[in-house]
């Protein structure tokens, strides 16, 4: 399913009027004109001038050549490609000035635009929490020291990250792939991330359309891009084997006889192989676990104040939803932080004055140092926790990790049952959804004789308990061995093994009938049709798939109308919704006229709780026709809907009425429009209402 998302463009015009957003743009603005962080000054920017007046070598072999420090640029392509533009413009302007400032101006710039570009990231994906979002990262103390201050450049692959994320959460892989490519390009180190992407697309039906196009694209990209560098010495020097590198090893435990255990390796594969075992992962897991994988290499390693940028845009998003406990914690950690730092390592000049405090020998002794940094570890460890405690607790929204959603769908014969199933396995997706066919349970195939003196419909004539004791398997985590009943052909397949899934479908003409298999249900609807129309459709099911004439089956649907009267009907009064098709206009049925336009749905809610919400969006979102015909004291509402409305109309309605869905959905998940598509809404509000209940239990 693609998220609806608003325009960045239409974010940026409304921050416009945000009085925090104009008081932090301008704080901004001035720190870029009076703050000259040291490693810009002295590494970062030069590396990249050094470029512009000789621009014919790569940048590394450039910088080298000229007798340049190994350490100075430890970055990748991209991050080089997106400072160019406005650190150029800067020393063209140092050039006809005669000065050396406007290049420093114009690199710090190229990161005030990744700054807001982030923002606006944040908030098109959390809209719901815009002014906490725009407080509590567009006003983050540490992205002020951290950028504008120490002047350190890690917020180019944070953005990149964060967009590649926002484009998997809208639906387009490709894209994503691709950023993510960028990304890493940027700067080696947000590779961290990527497992964790990876196993959260599988997560979601395996081995999918969606999981491919994104390994495609992003393997693709990323040889693209950095492969043709890989054979440059000076590249492999400054960026591949940089000592940044090595502090992953720094943490070990020595066993002795030259055998090293290093901590950071086991730690973040403890928590891939956690993130690999839960069952199905949300998108806020998916941020809550890249948030504990980035600390654990930030805090067991001696890292430098730039890596924890990567963090803020996960301690902004955790702040916005955890309240005053996690503002708090975070809050303190950020003044520490920034002590530490300001103290202990390079800042800014401000307008050639040089702020110092690494001489105040008190706060420089060793052991007040060590405490500083032990109560700023453990207090990022602390955050580490939290985050990852409140991830998990909101992951499986509906907490369907501990038993899956049954739904159940009856109805008479050739009422489109098996349609209504097969619609909703293209919501959940293949993979998540198990459908279970009452038909599978028939007691003989087409051919026997005793179809002579019973019909389908009779419950003797199906393995009714058998079907009970699968779906029971199924709901407590087991596996069945089913035969298929083939329509076509009228006999048994061989037995196929269906294993339990987050969504379990039992649809069939006993669906509802047996009281053992009530219970085992969430959600159940019945589906029954106009005669007249059903009539018309079964009889041209079975002359053009099943290959019987006319009359046969006229004459079968008379025999079997006793069974369905005694045996099928009652089931409706079982069922939580029940859904009436009939034709707007039964002149039209004979015609080649196309049915799905002609179609119209009654509704029958036996617990209208949400049928206000559900109306609305109907009218407003779909443009469809609705009228209620009756709306009682046991809250049983009664809807009559008709008008035609496309299946993106209906991946909208769905996301305004049933957002937190959303981790149920594939990735690809696909729509119907019409009659179907306006049964899909109301069975995703019926379902969302249902596992809110078991939520609450």
């Amino acid at each position: 399913m693609h998220k609806v998302s608003r325009p960045l463009g239409l974010i940026l015009s409304d921050l416009l009027r945000e009085p925090f957003f104009i008081a932090g743009i301008l704080l901004k603005i001035i720190l870029v004109i009076v703050l000259v962080p040291t490693i810009q000054s002295e590494w970062f920017v030069p590396f990249i001038v050094n470029w512009f007046e000789n621009p014919i070598t790569l940048p590394w072999s450039t910088h080298l050549s000229s007798g340049g420090d190994s350490v100075a640029f430890p970055y990748g392509p991209i991050m080089f490609i997106s400072h160019l533009p406005s650190t150029f413009i800067g020393w063209m302007m140092d050039g006809f000035f005669g000065v050396g400032y406007f290049a420093n101006i114009g690199f710090r710039l190229s990161l005030l635009g990744a700054d807001l570009l982030l923002l606006l990231l944040l908030l098109q994906i959390f809209e719901e929490h815009w002014k906490r979002i725009l407080t509590y990262y567009w006003l983050s103390p540490l992205i002020l020291f951290i950028t504008y201050w120490h002047g350190q450049t890690d917020l180019v692959p944070v953005v990149l990250f964060i967009y590649a994320l926002t484009l998997i959460k809208n639906g387009n892989f490709k894209a994503s792939g691709i950023l993510f490519a960028f990304s890493i390009a940027a700067k080696h180190s947000m590779i961290i991330g990527v497992p964790f992407v990876i196993l959260y697309l599988w997560s979601h039906n395996g081995y999918h359309r969606e999981f491919r196009n994104f390994i495609k694209f992003f393997i693709i990209s990323l040889l693209i891009i950095e492969l043709p560098f890989f054979f440059s010495d000076a590249f492999q020097m400054m960026v591949l084997e940089n000592r940044e590198m090595d502090k992953i090893y720094w943490l070990f435990i020595d066993m002795n006889n030259g055998n090293l255990i290093y901590l950071m390796p086991i730690v973040y594969i403890f928590l891939l192989y956690f993130f690999w075992r839960i069952r199905r992962v949300n998108f806020d897991l998916l941020l809550a676990t890249m948030g504990v994988a980035f600390s654990i290499i930030i805090l067991m390693t001696p890292s430098p104040p730039g890596w924890y940028l990567w963090l803020v845009p996960i301690l902004a998003i955790h702040q916005s939803r955890y309240g005053i406990g996690a503002v708090a914690l975070i809050g303190l950690f950020s003044i520490v932080f920034i002590s530490y730092h300001f103290i202990h390592t390079s800042g800014s000049e401000i307008i050639y004055y040089d702020v110092n405090l690494t001489n105040l020998y008190l706060l420089n002794t060793p052991f007040i140092q060590s405490v500083h940094y032990t109560l700023m570890v453990g207090l990022g460890c602390l955050i580490a926790i939290q985050i990852l405690r409140e991830g998990v607790r909101e992951n499986d929204y509906y907490r369907l990790g501990n038993r899956p959603l049954a739904i159940g769908i009856s109805g008479d014969s050739g009422v489109g049952k098996s349609t209504f199933s097969t619609s909703l396995t293209a919501i959940f997706g293949k993979k998540s959804t198990v459908e279970v066919s009452g038909d599978d349970y028939h007691n003989w195939d087409r051919a026997s004789p005793m179809w002579k003196t019973l019909t389908h419909l009779d419950p003797k004539a199906n393995r009714l308990f058998q079907l009970v004791k699968d779906v029971r398997s199924l709901m407590n985590g087991g596996a069945i061995q089913a035969r298929r009943y083939d329509h076509l052909m009228g006999y048994f397949l061989p037995k196929k093994i269906s294993k339990s899934e987050d969504v379990v479908i039992i649809e069939g003409l006993h669906a509802l009938y047996p009281q053992q298999l009530l219970e085992e249900l969430d959600v159940r609807f019945f589906i029954e049709m106009d005669e007249p129309l059903r009539l018309f459709l079964r009889t041209k099911r079975d002359v053009a798939e099943r290959s019987h004439n006319k009359e046969d089956a006229i004459l079968e649907m008379e025999l079997r109308k006793l069974d369905s009267e005694q045996y099928i009907k009652p089931q409706s009064a079982r069922a939580d919704v029940i859904f009436s098709l009939m034709p707007i206009n039964s002149e039209l049925l004979d015609q080649s006229h196309s049915i799905s336009s002609n179609l119209k749905v009654r509704v029958i809610i036996k617990h209208g709780i949400y049928y206000s919400e559900l109306v609305r969006v109907l009218i407003g979102v779909c443009g469809l026709q609705v009228n209620i015909d009756s709306l009682d004291e046991k809250g049983e509402v009664i809807l009559e809907i008709s008008g035609d409305v496309l299946a993106e109309d209906i991946n909208l309605a769905v996301n305004i009425l049933v957002p937190h869905m959303e981790e149920l959905f594939d990735f690809s998940a696909e729509f119907s429009s019409g009659v179907i598509g306006i049964m899909q809404i109301v069975t995703l509000m019926e379902i969302d209402e249902a596992l809110m209940r078991r939520r609450i239990k």
